[in-house]
């Protein structure tokens, strides 16, 4: 699962803490023909296997086709720049991710559904985003970052695949230091090989700080498990008699020295930018009609 360490850059995501990962070369023969890009990357000649910069962790558990959680998580992958991240599916054809997963050029983007990305799992292509504005100002700030975004896709949600359901206002108070929350992402999860990026895994944690900013949740990750790189834009779900609720978004590492995604996470409150997600919802010409997050 995936974070990156703070690196400052210019461009818009660069090395930027949250966590995508770039695939040197693709993952399975065909991905890039398929999709009738070329990444940045040099393609290499063995097209089977995947491999990443950086170093992951992270102990999780691989999500098995048709598991409940499935339902609303997805991969998404910029074919120019060879990036992968991962979001949640909300309703419309929208996709909550991270700020710093965007790329420069947003129509070279894809959603991947399924529990492995790959050129056999269907695929929808990007054509419209929407960036939180404190991402420009503060997306090198050591706290609320703005590090969200919205994503719009074409073509239809496939079968099995529905949107997320977001906390309530009533029950963010469970949102408190050292409860569990539930974390997923297609990271890698080796940080000497790199192996295992673009197959989705869980995993879960413990909130170190739920106000650790104003819009943003610290997550304890010293147990040996976590998000890493790959995972930014993916979900933090909290449980709630057997359902996931969506509440934060993979931002990025905290603390986190040894850039090893051992340390700590930040992950931006989704529920702390519920006007801006209904605003751009609009924008993007879709109603976000989730009732929860409309309040």
């Amino acid at each position: 699962m995936g974070l990156l360490a703070f690196t400052h850059c210019r461009g818009l995501r660069c090395n930027y803490p949250g966590g995508y990962v770039k695939l040197n070369k693709l993952v399975l023969a065909g991905l890039v023909s398929s999709l009738a890009l070329t990444a940045c990357s040099p393609q290499a000649s063995n097209q089977g296997e995947i491999q990443t910069t950086g170093e992951g962790i992270i102990g999780g558990k691989v999500v098995e086709a048709g598991d409940k959680i499935q339902e609303s998580i997805v991969a998404v992958y910029d074919a120019v720049e060879g990036q992968l991240c991962t979001g949640s599916l909300l309703p419309n054809n929208l996709v909550l991710t991270a700020a710093h997963c965007i790329g420069t050029e947003p129509e070279a983007m894809y959603v991947f559904f399924g529990t492995e990305v790959n050129k056999f799992a269907v695929r929808r292509q990007v054509d419209k985003v929407a960036i939180s504005s404190l991402w420009e100002t503060r997306q090198y700030e050591d706290f609320d970052t703005g590090d969200i975004a919205l994503m719009h896709f074409q073509g239809e949600v496939p079968a099995g695949y529905k949107p997320a359901t977001f906390l309530s206002e009533t029950n963010k108070k469970l949102l408190k230091k050292g409860a569990k929350v539930v974390l997923a992402g297609y990271g890698i999860t080796d940080g000497v090989t790199g192996d295992g990026a673009g197959t989705l895994r869980v995993t879960s944690v413990k909130i170190a700080d739920p106000k650790f900013s104003l819009t943003e949740v610290k997550l304890d990750q010293t147990g040996g498990t976590g998000a890493c790189h790959g995972d930014s834009g993916g979900p933090a779900y909290i449980e709630v008699k057997g359902k996931y609720y969506l509440w934060g978004v993979t931002s990025r590492g905290v603390e986190d020295a040894e850039n090893d995604c051992s340390k700590y996470s930040a992950y931006t409150s989704a529920l702390a930018h519920k006007v801006w997600l209904n605003r751009m919802a609009n924008k993007l010409s879709v109603s976000l009609a989730n009732p929860e997050i409309s309040k």
